[in-house]
């Protein structure tokens, strides 16, 4: 697929007037679990059920690589990224993607506006206690969500080796207590609000289905100088047990608060997955914001990158060094 082509699809997916059709999401949400039940076990170990695991494993690549830090609903992060023309190549990032020539990895996080939409969430708020779910407030919110997540599961089935969106604690669907997962409110009652809407305009299949789709999605990726998560790991678990998952795992790597991870867990986690010496430890994650361009934790092994008032992406290149000053850019 040419880049013209690709963004003129992508841009067919932002929000407009109406809700995207039920027969259209369901087909898209369909095609998208099937790509993630299929993945090449080259980059993808199976687990012990000879399903696709929970770790993404690129030691062997020497691709750059773009991390896209939480996107909360900012469908319109991901068309800019696309067409950014980084100091670092000579293609823009979308011209690039389509000779995949690059790997984009998003940490997580594709839904809810937080801070950005609060006064929407509590209007919404005030509609949902009166028993309406899907009032004007709560439409103009997930219109963004549900174009945010059609880019996102557009990319992934084009460039199923070259873009990969990882397990946020907010890709939890049902706002449910099981497999590592936690209910979701900060402004609102945000994570039932959004199951309630799911159910109420689209039905149980849709919203069953997107549930699928969050639990096959990755929880952590390795790559040759460096790993990523959505959080900063808890604490440490073997190769073997984060391909297979399980609930301690899954929150361990998606709700983990700022002060609460074990010490040297990163560097004997990032030594583990890349062969690496603790020294060099190097992990990338979102969740929880920074208020400037990066803060460094674990001895500034651990860098958090998510600026939710900032368009900000982490740039990797082939040599795999990283500058903080230099290698987190913007995309505006």
């Amino acid at each position: 697929m040419d880049f013209s082509s690709l963004l003129k699809k992508l841009n067919s997916y932002k929000p407009s007037s109406s809700l995207p059709d039920d027969s259209q999401l369901m087909q898209e949400l369909d095609e998208t679990i099937s790509v993630l039940e299929t993945e090449s076990p080259e980059y993808r170990p199976l687990n012990k059920e000879g399903k696709s695991g929970y770790l993404l494993d690129f030691t062997f690549s020497s691709l750059p690589v773009i991390i896209v830090p939480d996107l909360h609903g900012r469908y319109n992060f991901l068309l800019r990224l696309l067409k950014a023309e980084l100091p670092a190549f000579k293609l823009s990032v979308g011209e690039l993607l389509c000779e995949q020539k690059l790997i984009i990895l998003c940490v997580g996080d594709g839904i809810h506006s937080e801070k950005r939409g609060r006064l929407r969430w509590q209007q919404a708020y005030e509609d949902w206690q009166s028993n309406a779910y899907a009032g004007p407030s709560m439409q103009e919110e997930m219109k963004e969500n549900i174009s945010t997540m059609r880019i996102v599961m557009e990319l992934k089935r084009d460039f199923p080796r070259n873009f990969h969106f990882l397990k946020g604690n907010h890709e939890n669907i049902l706002n449910s207590f099981d497999n590592g997962n936690r209910p979701f409110y900060k402004y609102a009652n945000e994570g039932q609000m959004t199951c309630d809407f799911i159910r109420q305009v689209y039905g149980d299949a849709i919203l069953y289905l997107i549930s699928l789709f969050e639990s096959h999605l990755p929880v952590c990726s390795a790559f040759k100088t460096f790993c990523v998560s959505h959080a900063e790991p808890e604490s440490f678990f073997t190769r073997e047990e984060i391909i297979e998952g399980g609930s301690d795992l899954i929150h361990a790597f998606t709700w983990t608060d700022n002060d609460v991870a074990a010490e040297g867990s990163v560097k004997k986690l990032f030594s583990m997955l890349t062969g690496l010496s603790e020294k060099k430890a190097l992990w990338f994650g979102g969740h929880r914001p920074v208020s400037e361009k990066y803060l460094l934790r674990q001895n500034g092994s651990y860098v958090q990158f998510h600026n939710p008032q900032k368009m900000n992406v982490v740039v990797i290149n082939k040599s795999g060094k990283f500058d903080p000053e230099k290698n987190i850019v913007s995309v505006i």
